[in-house]
């Protein structure tokens, strides 16, 4: 399985930039709304995950990579991996849905507060719905959905999170791979110390594969 790294996340942005310059603008209609106006919920979507891969035997590596300093965003890529086996049955769940939990904007009250697009890459066969903060105070920046553009299932997420209180600066990249890989990038500049750069990435071993 190719495993995602800092660069692939640099790679991300770049293409999600070129995507939104260079794919035809579709009608600005969020398809991922239910009928009451409310917009994509990564909470439920989440749950749907779970309850339809619930009990599904599979093993997780988690891998952890560190860094502090001006240089960590780049001195993480080269940083000592920890790594650990665990399984679908003993991982941590809970710890993983707050970090996503987190970030969902279906709430009605974030109605009318970001500006939604979507495009479609023809040679790729997939369809991108984009959501883009009008406020920088927002704590979802970006979210945005890339899914199969002939059955419309999900194909990867991606958020761009951002939160300033008077003791640091956070920002956070997350990444999900249905029943592949996730990952969780943070990005903390503290008042005071070192900021610190953190990569956790669970990477989906099927049984048998």
């Amino acid at each position: 399985m190719k495993k995602l790294t800092v660069y692939h996340f640099a790679l991300l942005t770049i293409f999600f930039a070129t995507l939104f310059q260079s794919c035809k603008k579709k009608d600005s209609k969020d398809p991922y709304a239910d009928i009451k106006g409310n917009y994509f919920s990564i909470r439920q979507f989440a749950l749907d995950e779970w309850n339809t891969f619930r009990g599904e035997p599979f093993t997780i590596i988690k891998t952890v990579k560190e860094a502090q300093g001006e240089k960590s965003i780049k001195d993480v890529a080269y940083a000592k991996i920890d790594s650990s086996y665990t399984n679908s049955d003993t991982l941590n769940w809970g710890n993983i849905f707050a970090v996503f939990f987190a970030t969902d904007i279906s709430d009605r009250k974030f109605l009318g507060k970001y500006t939604f697009s979507q495009f479609d890459d023809v040679a790729e066969g997939t369809r991108s719905f984009y959501y883009h903060a009008d406020d920088d105070d927002l704590y979802t920046q970006k979210l945005l959905i890339n899914v199969d553009i002939t059955n419309n299932k999900v194909k990867g997420i991606y958020i761009e999170t951002f939160k300033k209180s008077i003791w640091a600066e956070v920002k956070q990249n997350l990444y999900y791979s249905p029943m592949k890989t996730i990952q969780i990038q943070t990005d903390e500049k503290p008042i005071f110390g070192a900021r610190k750069y953190k990569v956790v990435q669970y990477y989906y071993q099927w049984s048998g594969a």
